[in-house]
């Protein structure tokens, strides 16, 4: 008897694949195909084969259906490296930052604007 399953999350999200088993797998991995730069490199040696791992969903200690019976599969991400946590914490500052840029200009433009139109609230935000 085949079992369903269905990818959430992660490069295969919402694919649904029938595999030839009666019990769900505990982690199924997914080959990812590499960049189209590492396609074109000129390395002698191939790079390795990506896999994305994905690990059953669990609801009360069974593993959990969709409506359609099919069995759920979350992307389980590797773990961040240094590097990568720095950069995401740059990017997460900068975006921090432009937000505050964005408030402070929408603050301003306000100002401006209550000036020539006395009645309106004195902050836009109070506007909803």
């Amino acid at each position: 008897m085949d079992i369903t399953i269905r990818f959430v999350g992660g490069p295969a999200d919402g694919q649904t694949f029938a595999i030839p088993e009666e019990t769900p797998p505990p982690l199924y991995l997914i080959p990812v195909a590499p960049p189209v730069s590492e396609l074109f490199a000129s390395a002698l040696e191939p790079t390795p084969i990506r896999k994305a791992e994905y690990e059953p969903l669990w609801e009360n200690g069974w593993p959990r259906r969709a409506d359609d019976g099919a069995y759920l599969y979350q992307h389980r991400a590797a773990p961040l490296s240094s590097e990568e946590r720095d950069a995401l914490e740059r990017a997460r500052c900068e975006a921090r930052a432009a937000e505050e840029r964005r408030d402070a200009e929408t603050d301003a433009a306000w100002q401006e604007i209550r000036r020539e139109r006395p009645g309106y609230p004195a902050d836009w935000r109070d506007l909803f």
